[in-house]
């Protein structure tokens, strides 16, 4: 295979992630944006908010009398309450799909995580890992989604060391198996935090601070 025919691979299998997680999201209430152009964020996802239930909401659809017919009006209140104003809530994802390098033991792969932003944004800002697996039953593909926020990479990673900063030689190279368990055992760092915190936990984007 050659550098063209690698590339394009690549990009298939990118979007192919992108689109596993674009509807995963959409069933959980999410709607869900692609970034035309790609500098450093890949989706914004929006959601409303109500300050008075404290929870998450659709608008409310309201249907009145008008002109002697049933019409329909989408409104911005919350639909529980019905009086509530809706705040929208926003998410910011890089998003890195991978299928991994083949290693020496069967259904492990190594995966690199290689971020383009290198350092906290703040609690809106997310990274969302794919790896990717064949099924062993099927011919279908398997994904793992890895959700942790941009300030989460200093569990796993050194961020302030140069090539981190400047360059794109700082990658996270991570050991899994076709379960989506992390492997790797780290000197410095504890990469437990792939199979408990970050390992398919949506939750994590449905948290809010200051409401």
């Amino acid at each position: 295979m050659n550098d063209l025919e690698i590339e394009k691979k690549k990009q298939v299998i990118g979007l192919y992630g992108e689109m596993q997680l674009a509807m995963i999201l959409h069933e959980k209430g999410w709607q869900v944006h692609r970034a035309y152009i790609d500098e450093g964020i890949d989706f914004t996802i929006t959601r409303y908010w109500c300050s008075m239930c404290k929870k998450y909401s659709n608008q409310y659809i309201r249907y009145s009398d008008y002109k002697g017919k049933q019409v329909k009006c989408v409104t911005n209140l919350c639909e529980h309450c019905k009086e509530t104003e809706l705040v929208i809530i926003s998410r910011y994802l890089q998003i890195k799909t991978s299928e991994g390098k083949e290693t020496k033991e069967e259904n492990i792969r190594d995966f690199s995580f290689h971020p383009k932003i290198r350092y906290d944004m703040g609690t809106d800002v997310f990274y969302v890992w794919i790896a990717i697996f064949e099924s062993i039953e099927t011919d279908d593909k398997i994904c793992y989604f890895y959700i942790f926020n941009t300030a989460d990479v200093s569990k796993f990673d050194n961020i302030s060391i140069d090539t981190y900063q400047v360059t794109d030689n700082q990658k996270t190279t991570l050991r899994i198996n076709n379960k989506g368990e992390v492997l790797t055992k780290g000197i410095k760092y504890n990469y437990d935090c792939f199979n408990n915190d970050f390992f398919m936990n949506f939750d994590r984007l449905n948290k809010i601070e200051g409401l």
